[in-house]
This record gives C-alpha cells, sequence and structure tokens, in this order.
C-alpha cells in the first residue's frame, strides 16, 4: 500500500551534510560513530504525519507513493529545506540588550527570536537570525518501517513519538479523549505543543475533537 498525503508512518533516518557530516539519525551506532550522540535521545523510529512539515518539505513530498520496506536516499536544495540564507537577516543590536556575556556561536533571543551571535565588536553585537541550516543542501537516508492504519494507535504512536510516555486514549463517537500523564502536567513543551497535536489530529483523522483530560488524586 503506497504512502499518501495525511498517512502516519513510521520511519528511521539518517540526515548529513553535502560534506558526509551527520547532523541527526534515529540510529544509536551512527550517532556514536559520528560524536552526536546523546544520552537523553531516543534512538528509534519515529512517526510522521506525511504532509505535516513533521520534517523538511523536500523529504516529506518524497515519501509520497513509496512502499513499507522502502529505503533510499535524497538529497535536498536548501529551498525545500531551510531556505537560502538572507543577509538581511544579519542585524547588530547593543551589547545592553543582554545579560550575560556573549560570546560567537552563542544562541540568543530578542524580540521572541531566536539568532546566533556571530561577533561582537566593543558594545556591539552581530546576531545572524537565519536558522542555522539555512543555504545548506541536506542528504536524507530514510526507511519506511511502517503505516499505520488504526485511528488509536495512530494517536498513541503520535503522542509516544513526541513524548516519550505512553497516554491513555479513548475515541468515542468521533471524538478522541486524551489523558494527560501526571509527569507531563507541567511540562513546558507539552503545554506549548498539545494545541498543535490536537489540530494535526483534527485534520489527518475522521474526528469531531480532540480533549485533554487532567486528573489530580490526593495523597
Amino acid at each position: 500500500m503506497p504512502v499518501e498525503d495525511r498517512d502516519f508512518i513510521k520511519i528511521n533516518y539518517t540526515g548529513r551534510f553535502e560534506d558526509g557530516t551527520v547532523f541527526d539519525t534515529t540510529d544509536e551506532e551512527i550517532a556514536k560513530e559520528s560524536d552526536i550522540y546523546d544520552e537523553n535521545a531516543r534512538y528509534e523510529p519515529f512517526i510522521v504525519i506525511v504532509g505535516a512539515k513533521h520534517v523538511v518539505e523536500g523529504l516529506d513530498e518524497d515519501f509520497i507513493g513509496k512502499d513499507i520496506g522502502y529505503h533510499g536516499t535524497i538529497k535536498v536544495p536548501p529551498e525545500k529545506c531551510y531556505g537560502e540564507r538572507k543577509p538581511e537577516l544579519i542585524t547588530t543590536h547593543p551589547t545592553t540588550r543582554f545579560k550575560e556575556k556573549l560570546s560567537k556561536g552563542m544562541r540568543v533571543s530578542i524580540d521572541g527570536k531566536e539568532g546566533t551571535v556571530v561577533m561582537t565588536i566593543g558594545r556591539k553585537v552581530r546576531i545572524d537570525f537565519n536558522n542555522p541550516m539555512a543555504g545548506e543542501t541536506l542528504i536524507f537516508d530514510y526507511t519506511i518501517e511502517d503505516i499505520i492504519d488504526e485511528d488509536l494507535e495512530k494517536i498513541r504512536y503520535l503522542l509516544k513519538s513526541n513524548f516519550a510516555t505512553d497516554f491513555d486514549v479513548k475515541i468515542d463517537d468521533g471524538n478522541v479523549l486524551i489523558e494527560s500523564p501526571h509527569i507531563l502536567l507541567f511540562n513546558e513543551r507539552w503545554l506549548v505543543l498539545k494545541e498543535r497535536l490536537a489540530q494535526e489530529l483534527l485534520q489527518s483523522l475522521d474526528i469531531e475533537s480532540v480533549k485533554f483530560v487532567e486528573t489530580y488524586k490526593g495523597s
């Protein structure tokens, strides 16, 4: 069964720059060999909703028409990744806007925008607000491990793929009920992403609503 738009697929992948440097992978051994291993990361297949911008545009488009078990490599140009670098996004600011001491390569935030310190000269700092991967052609080796069919499994896999924990999920007459795990009740990422996840489910599944339930119990 070929992959279609809005399918929930399980993939493994490795992303490289054109010089061969690995910047991301789901393979633990490749991560260790490439000196990007993170002991807090999970190295396992993850769930992508095709067409939901979970990955860069060029890779997302390449999934369409592929079958379970497909393994291949695709080279994605900047316009299908993070865009070309824009000189106008490199701007100068007074160092007095920052409390911490600035150094080249530091990530900073101004007016809600994330940027990278390029250099400091006296009381001025040059900050690059381009995406760090802007202008790069990226190469992806990927395998489509599975296509998830059942709506309940789609939701559970998507949630676990994002938050590394199991969720209690029910579907009743087109309404999805998601019990928020206690360990995530005060998790900032969960608070920020759950609305986006709900919208993705509403757009990808034949459902009426998504409800999140928080349960607090006495000691």
